[in-house]
């Protein structure tokens, strides 16, 4: 009897022991919680140019990018449209855009705005979870995809002569009287003219440059498939581009990805490269739907 009862007292110890545990580590995951939104500042807001006829492919993939790397790690923002954004910071190498305002600092692009969150949040952030060698893979990749697809997006806006005449030209414009619209189209033209000579794609046809973005999605796609693979076993996992869990690459691809297949543009050259890779299109869906409730798919077939 003694023995009995002193076994039945250590299994009771041992499920209180567990469930003590359990709501540790409950109480642990909220605390990190309570300390990110400390260490984020109540009034953080993002600007950019207006999406109805001001924003161009590179700078909406750009900005579409940080708001659901932002929504990813369940910090708060205010969306701001405003027709002087990109004249707002100097600073950043490729589109300019976002600007978000974080407490007493401006900072602009995609890597620059990850890099400053990831510093803040001290290793709580998106992609804590992967050990060193895959953050810098990916930290890799995500300089490779930025740059690929920001100069692809460039190319097709301001050197394919159909696009520019009918939709980049237009948009330059938008936001000054003549003749100020004038020289603003004239003046952007020439910085992108500028970036693209720096980066060696000003002289690339449109089919190389298209090239370099298939070779791009070719990779991410391949590296999708190897990781929906490996988790086909348990049907209720969605694999996301490292796994199971999300890191910053993820908002990059969707945002660069979702930017080409919903701006309709005079050469739907660009939409229909990345229709080739349906496993990648059906990935940007979901990650729409879980960030963004399916807004910017709404009505595409």
């Amino acid at each position: 009897m003694e023995t009995g009862l002193a076994a039945a007292l250590t299994t009771d110890q041992m499920k209180d022991s567990s469930t003590e545990t359990g709501n540790q580590k409950e109480m642990k995951k909220e605390m990190e919680l309570e300390m990110e939104k400390e260490l984020w500042p109540k009034d953080v807001k993002l600007y950019q140019p207006p999406e109805e006829d001001q924003i161009l492919l590179p700078e909406r993939a750009s900005c579409l990018a940080v708001k659901t790397y932002l929504r990813m790690c369940n910090l708060p923002f205010t969306e701001r449209s405003c027709v002087n954004a990109e004249f707002m910071s100097t600073e950043g190498r490729l589109s300019r855009l976002p600007l978000l305002r974080l407490g007493g600092k401006l900072l602009t692009e995609f890597e620059p705005i990850v890099g400053h969150v990831e510093q803040m949040l001290g290793g709580k952030g998106l992609s804590s979870w992967l050990d060193e060698e895959e953050r810098e893979d990916m930290r890799s990749l995500v300089t490779y995809m930025e740059n690929t697809c920001t100069l692809t997006e460039f190319h097709t806006c301001f050197l394919e002569e159909k696009v520019y005449d009918d939709h980049t030209r237009l948009r330059n414009g938008a936001a000054h009287p003549w003749p100020l619209s004038t020289w603003r189209r004239h003046d952007k033209r020439q910085e992108a003219l500028r970036l693209l000579h720096v980066y060696q794609w000003d002289e690339l046809s449109g089919d190389r440059a298209n090239l370099k973005l298939n070779e791009c999605l070719q990779l991410l796609d391949d590296m999708l498939k190897e990781k929906q693979d490996s988790l086909e076993h348990a049907l209720t996992i969605q694999s996301f581009i490292y796994g199971k869990q999300l890191c910053e690459l993820d908002a990059l691809i969707y945002g660069h990805l979702t930017a080409i297949l919903t701006t309709v543009l005079p050469n739907p050259l660009l939409a229909l490269t990345v229709r080739k890779f349906p496993r990648l299109v059906t990935y940007c869906r979901r990650i729409d739907e879980q960030f963004h409730g399916g807004k910017h798919f709404a009505g595409e077939d």
